[in-house]
C-alpha cells in the first residue's frame, strides 16, 4: 500500500513540480529577462576603520572611535562603534539607491561631521572641521561640505550629484522591484531613464575585493562613496557576465567601465564583453591591482596603484582620457590525442597582450602554482615579485628549456621561420612583456623591425635566447631575436611545454597553435601614457 502511493502520489508530484521550475527558468532565459539584483540599502554596509591618519567621532555618541571599535558606512559615510551600529541602522538612512516612480530630483543627503581631509566650506570657501568633533556637515552625494552656520545658504531640495555628476547614476533615474524567495528578499532594477545632463556617461566600476594586496575592498567602498553604490560591482559575488548585465539596461547611453584588478581580470571582462556582443561597446578604464600590469602600462593607466591614493583622481582622468582601439586575437590550440588519431580536443580563447611558449612561461607556471597553494599566506606585491625573481634565478642554473627550436615549428603568415638556439617564443600585441619591457623595440637601432601598434591588426613575434636574457632585458642590457610581425601565427609543439596568454599559464600538451585576428576591443588611455 505505501509502496503503491509512493509510485501513484508522490513521486508524480516531484516530477511534475522539477518540470514546472525547469520550464519557468528556460521561459525567462528565451525571453531574456535582463534584471540587475542588487542589495537593499535600507541598512549601511558597514566596514572597520584601518585609517588612522585623521580623528573619527560616532555619529550616534558623538564619542571619539577607537581604530579596535571604529566603523564606517562605506555608501554614505557615517562612522559609528560598534554598540551604536544598530541604533545607527535604524534612525540614520543611507544612501537611496532607488527613489519612487515620477521623483525628478534628489535633495542633499547631509552627513554631520567626520568630514573628508581639507574640506573646503561651499559657501564662504573657508576650510571646515578645523576643531576636534562632530563639526559640520557634508553631502555624501555631490560631496560639497558646509559649516553649521553656512548650511542654511544651501538649496536642500536638490542636490546635482557634484564633480562626477556625467558619471553617476541617480536614484531618481533607477526602476526597482522587490523580489522574493524563501531564502531571502532582494531588489532588481528593471530599467534606467537618462538624467536631463548633457554628455551623460555613467561608469560601472568592477572589482575583486580579493585583488591585489586585498587592495580591491578598498577600492569599492571608495567608489561606493563617490558614485551610486549599485554602480560598484564586486566580482567576488558575481561573474563579469552578470556584472555586465547593467550594459544591458544602459542600452544606447554610451558609457564606461573602470576595472579594478590585473592583466587576467582585465582580459576576463574583456571576453564578456565579446561574449554579451554588447551595442554599443564599453570602452575600459584600467585601474592596476595586478603584479605585471602589462595592458595598465601601455593605455596609461601606471604600473601599480597607491592605497593612499585618492579614486576621485582617478574619475578625474577617465573624464578627460580618449578611446583607443586595442586588438582581440584568438588563439585555438589543436590537442592532438595521438598519431593516426581523427579525434582531436580544440581549446580557444582570447589574447590581449601577449602569448609565450618555454621559459618565461615556465616561471609564470612555478610562481601561479605558489599563489594557489594553501600554504602562500603572503599576498604581497614586492613578495610577488621576489618569488618571480627566484624562479627566474632557477631556470638560469636548471635551462629545461634549452634548444627549444628542436621542440617547435613556428610559421608566420604561413612561412615557417628558421630558429636559432632559443628557450622562449613570445607573441606581442601589445609594447610591454615581463612587467613593463618594452620588449618589440628594445635596442632596436640599426634593426630592420616594423613599427608596433596595438591596433593596425598584426603581432609581433620574437625569440629569447635563455631565461639568462630575460634578466637582460629587465634592465635594457639585451635584445630579443625579432622573428617578424604577421597576421596569422602557427606554432606546431612537438612535446608538452608550458604556455601563457596573458599571464595566464598551464602546461601544453603536444599540439597546433592558431592565432587569428577577431577585432578589436575599446579602452580608454589614461594621461600617464
Amino acid at each position: 500500500m505505501w509502496t503503491e502511493g509512493l509510485y501513484t502520489c508522490v513521486l508524480p508530484t516531484i516530477s511534475t513540480m522539477i518540470i514546472f521550475v525547469v520550464t519557468i527558468n528556460v521561459v525567462k532565459f528565451l525571453i531574456g529577462e535582463f534584471n540587475v539584483h542588487i542589495r537593499d540599502r535600507k541598512k549601511h554596509n558597514w566596514q572597520v576603520i584601518r585609517r588612522t591618519s585623521r580623528a573619527y567621532f560616532c555619529n550616534i555618541c558623538e564619542s571619539f572611535l577607537m581604530t579596535t571599535n571604529g566603523y564606517f558606512c562605506d555608501c554614505c559615510g557615517i562612522c559609528v562603534d560598534h554598540e551604536c551600529m544598530k541604533r545607527a541602522d535604524k534612525n540614520l538612512k543611507c544612501k537611496e539607491i532607488t527613489l519612487s516612480v515620477g521623483q525628478k530630483s534628489i535633495k542633499h543627503h547631509w552627513i554631520r561631521g567626520n568630514l573628508p581631509t581639507v574640506a573646503m566650506c561651499d559657501v564662504c570657501d573657508e576650510e571646515c572641521s578645523l576643531e576636534p568633533g562632530l563639526l559640520d556637515w557634508w553631502c555624501c552625494w555631490c560631496q560639497r561640505c558646509a559649516h553649521e552656520t553656512c548650511k542654511p545658504s544651501i538649496n536642500d531640495d536638490y542636490c546635482d550629484f557634484g564633480p562626477f555628476k556625467t558619471m553617476v547614476i541617480p536614484p531618481h533615474c533607477i526602476e526597482a522591484a522587490s523580489k522574493y524567495n524563501s531564502v531571502r528578499h532582494r531588489l532588481i532594477i528593471r530599467s534606467i531613464t537618462p538624467p536631463p545632463l548633457p554628455n551623460w556617461n555613467p561608469i560601472i566600476v568592477i572589482a575583486n575585493k580579493k585583488s591585489g594586496n586585498n587592495d580591491g575592498a578598498t577600492i569599492l567602498s571608495s567608489f561606493r562613496g563617490l558614485l551610486n553604490p549599485s554602480q560598484v560591482i564586486d566580482l567576488s559575488e558575481r561573474d563579469p557576465v552578470a556584472a555586465l548585465e547593467w550594459c544591458r539596461l544602459l542600452k544606447d547611453i554610451p558609457y564606461r567601465l573602470l576595472v579594478a584588478g590585473g592583466d587576467g581580470t582585465v582580459a576576463w571582462v574583456l571576453d564578456a564583453i565579446q561574449k554579451l556582443n554588447l551595442n554599443p561597446i564599453p570602452a575600459v578604464a584600467i585601474l592596476p591591482l595586478g603584479t605585471g600590469n602589462d595592458l595598465s602600462r601601455v593605455m596609461g593607466w601606471g604600473k601599480e596603484f597607491d592605497p593612499d591614493s585618492d579614486v576621485s583622481h582617478t574619475l578625474q582622468a577617465i573624464q578627460i582620457a580618449k578611446t583607443v582601439t586595442l586588438d582581440r586575437w584568438s588563439v585555438v590550440i589543436d590537442n592532438r590525442k595521438g598519431l593516426g588519431s581523427f579525434r582531436a580536443q580544440k581549446k580557444s580563447l582570447h589574447m590581449y597582450n601577449y602569448l609565450s611558449v618555454g621559459v618565461d612561461a615556465q616561471v609564470t607556471w612555478n610562481f601561479h602554482r605558489t599563489r594557489e597553494s594553501r600554504f602562500y599566506i603572503c599576498s604581497n606585491r614586492i613578495f610577488n615579485k621576489l618569488l618571480y625573481l627566484c624562479f627566474g634565478t632557477q631556470q638560469v642554473v636548471e635551462r629545461e628549456f634549452k634548444d627549444l627550436n628542436e621542440r617547435i615549428d613556428v610559421y608566420l603568415d604561413g612561412k615557417k621561420v628558421d630558429l636559432p638556439s632559443i628557450e622562449s617564443v613570445v607573441i606581442l600585441n601589445i609594447p610591454s612583456w615581463g612587467a613593463g619591457v618594452d620588449l618589440w623595440n628594445i635596442n632596436q637601432e640599426g634593426n630592420q623591425v616594423g613599427q608596433q601598434s596595438i591596433s593596425d591588426k598584426k603581432v609581433e613575434v620574437a625569440a629569447i635566447y635563455s631565461s639568462f636574457q630575460m634578466a637582460q632585458l629587465q634592465v635594457g642590457l639585451s635584445q630579443p631575436f625579432r622573428l617578424g610581425q604577421a597576421k596569422s601565427v602557427k606554432i606546431i609543439l612537438k612535446n608538452p611545454c608550458p604556455m601563457q596568454v596573458d599571464g595566464e599559464p598551464w602546461i601544453q600538451s603536444p599540439c597546433k597553435l592558431e592565432v587569428n585576428h577577431v577585432n578589436q576591443a575599446l579602452m580608454l588611455m589614461g594621461t600617464d601614457s
